[in-house]
């Protein structure tokens, strides 16, 4: 029975750890994301900007 208990303990500890990795790559992402619509937003205002001292 200790065999077993120490398995699903094991088991539960891994399952926590991938747990908060997965949380730690979804904010990571959520953080990306952000950062190129951010990005993205500055680039559409420099094509902007730089269309007016074509003209």
């Amino acid at each position: 029975m200790d065999t077993i208990f120490n398995v699903m303990e094991k088991s539960a500890s891994a399952t926590q750890n991938v747990s908060a990795a997965a949380q730690e790559q979804l904010a990571l992402m959520e953080e990306i994301a952000a950062s190129s619509e951010s990005l993205s937003r500055m680039a559409i205002e420099l094509q902007e900007i730089n269309e007016k001292f074509k003209t």
